[in-house]
């Protein structure tokens, strides 16, 4: 009897010590990831965080879209180091298991570098880790005693810039960005940009993750080129919003699922599409062969939308000059536009850019015929099919910012759907387009592309890599142009990029795909999950 209870003694304290292990390593991963965030300097907009697994390096050794986004100069420097995290026996044995991460910070005008951070397994003795790279590789130090920056050669003449903080490696080829996170420490101002949920499962799982502060891209765009406002030919306008993004793996494409989470107290025109149902976006099937891009919206409940818009005009002190262009239609025209206009809206809404650079305004709606008297008696004939809007901003003040380029359009009624454009010729062209279905879903490449995409959503966004060449030459500084084009990149190899959110009452559900153009033989490949429970609800 004493035997048995002796090794029932031992099971339970065996028990209680491997559960103990594992939440004290479960709370020091956590803990190392927080430490990580709070030294990215804070115009961080994109994270790339991955396990120094031999796993991941097993599953993404033939992977080329890295190259052909990144440049093949970023990722000749990112092999150089993996040769010290990863290959030489001496040191990997200090990174193994732990997750490394990459942030992408705009450095000079048209340039941007990388700053990895890779924790350490256990804190580390300064003196004797420095002294082990010294017996390898030439390494140098500044003059500063307390917090030193050092200089660290590799055979290929590449000058790698690190210091160490805590149980941190703090490192990257441009030394200036080292600085910079090294005054964030100094000034005691931990990054709070980033808010990520270090004990959600689906982070700790993913073999791989993203993490985009989609409030900082206008700053990273705004590096590439000479217009004022460049995040509004993307579409990604005032979005205070954070995505983190676990991988799945598809050897083609970067094929990301997740959560972003908004600041519900900002008034802005994104926040309008929380707590609204998904649903599907047919917008899509209609896209004429040209479509460089789309932003395209789907709003299940009009009401509480429209009540959003009306506080978003409010902010922008714009409702008394909407009032007062409603009381007039009204007066003139004998008819309440906006009793009338509401019931027939269809849900689904957004703009599509053509490679020439035209744009397409396009309404769904669930009374043809009503619409179509409606708007004749606010509008002005221009052919048969063809009218002018009389008045200004009429559907800006009820879609909001995306129907803000088109003050007075010209428009057309197809089937069930408005379409409106700034000049004739291109509304002329796309009916044309329309009615000889020269769609792009009836492209192999788009076909291979949908499949990957939710049918459901709310916000969907959508680049179309060739289409869209002659609008980013447009959009891009020459230097920005040049090295896009130059043999360090292969952006001629990817088709197109999605990303799309789908409500759920205070965040959203974002899918984030990026696919190169598919060989003959791989039209309909298949798709390995590393996380297989994603983007469920």
């Amino acid at each position: 009897m004493k035997k048995i209870i002796f090794i029932i003694s031992v099971l339970l304290l065996s028990i209680i010590a491997v559960t103990w292990l594992y939440f004290k390593n479960l709370s020091t991963s956590e803990n190392s990831s927080e430490s990580v965030f709070k030294v990215i300097p804070t115009d961080a907009s994109l994270i790339f965080e991955y396990k120094n697994e031999n796993s991941f390096y097993d599953i993404f050794k033939d992977f080329s879209l890295f190259e052909d986004v990144l440049g093949k100069n970023q990722i000749a420097q990112l092999t150089v180091l993996k040769r010290f995290f990863v290959d030489d026996a001496g040191f990997s044995n200090r990174f193994s298991g732990t997750n490394l991460f990459f942030s992408i910070h705009k450095t000079n005008k048209n340039e941007t570098e990388v700053l990895i951070i890779a924790p350490f397994i256990i804190k580390q003795n300064t003196e004797e880790f420095i002294g082990n790279i010294k017996s390898k590789y030439k390494i140098i130090s500044d003059n500063d005693s307390k917090q030193p920056i050092y200089q660290l050669a590799f055979d290929n003449q590449s000058q790698f810039y690190f210091m160490l903080h805590q149980s941190l490696l703090i490192g990257s080829f441009n030394k200036d960005l080292v600085s910079h996170s090294k005054n964030q420490i100094t000034a005691g101002k931990d990054s709070a940009e980033f808010k990520i949920d270090f004990k959600s499962p689906r982070n700790k799982n993913s073999i791989a993750n993203l993490y985009i502060n989609f409030s900082k891209l206008p700053d990273l765009l705004n590096n590439f080129t000479d217009k004022k406002n460049p995040e509004e030919t993307f579409g990604l306008k005032s979005m205070e919003a954070f995505a983190s993004l676990n991988i799945n793996y598809k050897s083609d494409a970067f094929m990301f699922s997740g959560i972003t989470t908004v600041n519900t107290k900002a008034i802005n025109y994104f926040n309008l599409f929380l707590d609204q149902q998904p649903g599907n976006n047919t917008l899509k099937d209609i896209l004429v062969d040209d479509a460089a891009s789309y932003n395209f919206f789907y709003v299940s409940n009009w009401n509480k939308f429209k009540n959003g818009l009306n506080l978003l005009f409010e902010q922008r002190k714009e409702t008394q000059k909407m009032k007062a262009q409603l009381k007039n239609i009204d007066l003139r025209h004998s008819i309440n536009i906006e009793k009338e206009l509401m019931p027939i809206l269809g849900n689904e809404f957004g703009v599509m850019q053509l490679a020439s650079g035209d744009k397409i305004g396009l309404l769904k709606t669930k009374n043809t015929n009503r619409l179509s008297f409606l708007l004749s008696t606010i509008s002005t004939e221009n052919d048969e099919e063809i009218r002018h809007f009389d008045d200004s901003n009429l559907l800006y003040y009820y879609l909001g910012d995306p129907f803000k380029y088109f003050a007075r359009p010209y428009y057309a009624i197809i089937e069930n759907h408005l379409v409106v454009a700034n000049n004739v010729s291109a509304l002329r062209r796309f009916l044309a387009d329309y009615r000889n279905q020269k769609f792009l879903d009836r492209t192999d490449n788009n076909i291979n592309f949908q499949q990957y995409l939710s049918n459901e959503g709310n916000v969907f966004y959508f680049i179309h890599n060739s289409n869209a060449k002659g609008i980013i030459k447009s959009f891009l500084s020459q230097p920005a142009f040049n090295n896009f084009k130059s043999d360090d990149f292969d952006w001629k190899n990817v088709y197109g990029l999605s990303i799309q959110f789908s409500a759920d009452k205070d965040k959203f559900f974002t899918n984030f795909y990026m696919n190169k153009i598919p060989k003959q033989q791989n039209n309909i490949p298949t798709v390995d999950s590393l996380f297989i429970d994603s983007l469920t609800r």
